[in-house]
């Protein structure tokens, strides 16, 4: 498989036991949660924004759980029904994110979690994908590989493609170091390097990364 090559990949991640969501699945195995999307919220302290589908005959009781756990730092309700509920949830430290994002990788949304693991089902050339599984390695994430090929989906296709602007934006971010973790430099510290305000970077970064991170089926 050519490393330059579109590919599909279908990646098993085991959540780590200090998440929310370790926490639920432990609780009520029978659960059904579904990420309908995953986006960053906050770039100054690596905050993640999820919005996420929750079937459970205890759907109460679940997202009491889910609103006290120590990982949410905000929750609200979206749609409200008798065994299911649609939320907004604000986390910490969403490395999968950072990572995905750092190495220009399209993520297949919705995403369904089971017994505490989730299947990604990821968009990338062959070498972004295997620069991604060893940094998760480097991490030490619980992952395993289940499946990769090649995609007849087209990376640069207009629908996905960054302007002049955008790929000076994300490619100095990168370089940078704005996406490691630990970061190597700041919000503010990238926003002067690129000569704009704070708030308009983050704006602009939002965009860029629904453009190049999302892609719903």
């Amino acid at each position: 498989m050519e490393e330059n090559k579109p590919s599909l990949a279908w990646i098993e991640i085991k959540t780590p036991k200090q998440k929310w969501v370790s926490k639920i699945f432990s609780k009520y195995r029978d659960v059904e949660i579904i990420i309908l999307n995953f986006l960053p919220y906050d770039f100054e302290d690596f905050i993640a924004n999820a919005i996420i589908l929750i079937h459970h005959y205890k759907i109460e009781e679940i997202i009491e759980d889910i609103k006290t756990h120590p990982s949410v730092l905000e929750f609200t309700i979206l749609e409200r029904f008798e065994n299911r509920a649609k939320i907004n949830i604000k986390t910490e430290d969403p490395y999968l994110l950072y990572a995905i994002i750092k190495n220009g990788i399209l993520i297949d949304f919705p995403v369904r979690l089971s017994e505490g693991v989730a299947i990604w089902k990821l968009i990338a050339t062959r070498k972004r994908i295997n620069d991604l599984l060893l940094q998760f390695e480097e991490r030490g994430i619980d992952f395993s590989l289940l499946r990769i090929l090649n995609s007849d989906y087209s990376i640069d296709d207009n629908e996905n493609k960054l302007n002049p602007e955008e790929s000076q934006v994300i490619r100095k971010a990168i370089k940078l170091g704005f996406f490691d973790i630990p970061r190597k430099i700041s919000l503010e510290e990238l926003a002067n390097e690129l000569g704009k305000s704070k708030s308009a970077l983050s704006v602009r970064l939002r965009k860029i990364i629904k453009k190049k991170v999302l892609f719903e089926s």
